[in-house]
C-alpha cells in the first residue's frame, strides 16, 4: 500500500509531460513499464516487509470467503511465496461463519475445515472464532472443533493484531 503515491508521483509526472508535449512522449514511453511493476507490487500484501504477521479480512461473513482465504494460504504455501518464519496467518471470524467450525456441521463443511486443520498442523494459519458470536449463536468451546482457537470478541482481537502488534491485512 505504500506505493501508491509513487504511483500517483507518476501520473503527475505524465500529467505535466503531456502539458510540454514535445520530445516528452520519449519518456513516457520510458515510465510505462515502471509504473506497471508499482502497481503490480500494491496487490501483494505479502510484500510487506516490516509486518510482524498477517490476518486474513472477512468481509462478507460468508464460508465461501472463508474458503477463499484458506485456498490462497495453500496456493502461496505450495508456490513458495510465503515467507520463511512467517507467524501463522490470522483468521479471526466473528459473524455466522462461525458456524463453520462446529463440530455438529462437519458434514456440510468438511472441504474448508479438513484445509483449515491441514493448514493450522503446516503452522501456516491460526483460525480463531468469536466467543461472544458463538455464545449468540447458543454454542459453547465445545463445540467447536478442538484445532480451532476462540478470542472473547473478534473486532477487537482484529483490530489489536493490526494496531498493537504491526499486522497487515492479507
Amino acid at each position: 500500500m505504500q506505493k501508491r503515491p509513487v504511483a500517483a508521483a507518476l501520473l503527475s509526472l505524465f500529467n505535466s509531460i503531456v502539458t510540454i508535449r514535445a520530445p516528452s512522449v520519449f519518456l513516457v514511453l520510458l515510465l510505462v513499464p515502471f509504473s506497471a511493476v508499482v502497481f503490480a507490487q500494491t496487490d501483494d500484501p505479502l510484500l510487506s516487509e516490516n509486518a510482524n504477521g498477517y490476518v486474513a479480512r472477512i468481509l462478507s461473513d460468508s464460508p465461501d470467503e472463508v474458503a477463499n482465504a484458506l485456498e490462497r494460504v495453500e496456493k502461496l504455501y505450495t508456490e513458495g511465496k510465503l515467507p520463511q518464519g512467517a507467524n501463522p496467518i490470522a483468521i479471526i471470524l466473528h459473524g455466522p461463519e462461525v458456524e463453520i467450525f462446529f463440530k455438529d456441521n462437519y458434514d456440510e463443511y468438511k472441504r474448508i475445515v479438513d484445509l483449515a486443520a491441514r493448514l493450522s498442523a503446516f503452522g501456516l494459519v491460526d483460525v480463531r472464532v468469536c466467543e461472544t458470536q458463538s455464545g449468540i449463536m447458543g454454542r459453547s468451546r465445545t463445540s467447536i472443533h478442538s484445532f480451532i482457537g476462540t478470542v472473547p470478541f473478534g473486532p477487537t482481537a482484529v483490530k489489536r493484531l493490526l494496531d498493537q502488534q504491526n499486522y497487515v491485512y492479507f
